[in-house]
């Protein structure tokens, strides 16, 4: 067994990445996926494994804290909004698994935005809302508390995986300036 990473101690091995690619390889998406051999290729693997720690994390948290998976909760897609929100590996991770929606509702729970936050966002983008601020008050409020909580559960999320997270020499993020094919830039 080769392993990839560790998290809180237990190994991923590269027969999970591997796994992984030859799904996606036969996939809906499979024309658009870079050759292997090539260093988009290699850094497609490394972001495979920055989301399967991801996902291993979140199974971790999610029974240290006696978190289930809410029945009937499907996976869906991610929306571009949640991954400027809260980064592009949790936003996939969060919408592809029912256990990261409920682990982030026990974690981060949505709270109302104050009515202060809440009209000064309106007042600050007024050509969004055709109608009053009483009007759309509560039900932006709720969406500004929802937003927030998105970003704070990535924080804590980025936080349980510094903490628990171990990457095996060459699995470094993608950006990492460390591996040669390092293009993603921050």
């Amino acid at each position: 067994m080769t392993a990839v990473a560790w998290v809180a101690g237990r190994p991923l091995d590269v027969a999970a990445v591997d796994a992984r690619l030859a799904a996606m390889r036969q996939g809906p998406y499979a024309a658009r996926l870079p050759d292997p051999a090539t260093a988009e290729g290699r850094n497609l693997r490394r972001w495979l494994v920055q989301v399967l720690t991801v996902e291993a994390v979140v199974a971790h948290e999610a029974h240290a804290l006696g978190v289930t998976a809410a029945s009937g909760d499907a996976p869906r897609q991610v929306t571009l909004a949640e991954a400027l929100r809260s980064g592009g590996v949790t936003a996939a991770v969060v919408a592809a698994h029912p256990l990261a929606r409920s682990l982030r509702a026990v974690v981060a729970p949505p709270v109302p935005a104050t009515e202060a936050d809440t009209a000064a966002y309106y007042d600050r983008n007024r050509d969004l809302f055709p109608l009053d601020f009483a009007q759309v008050r509560d039900a932006l409020a709720a969406r500004l508390g929802a937003e927030d909580a998105e970003r704070r559960f990535a924080r804590w999320l980025e936080e349980r995986c510094a903490a628990l997270v171990r990457l095996a020499p060459g699995y470094e993020h993608p950006g990492d300036p460390r591996h040669p094919d390092a293009v993603h830039r921050h």
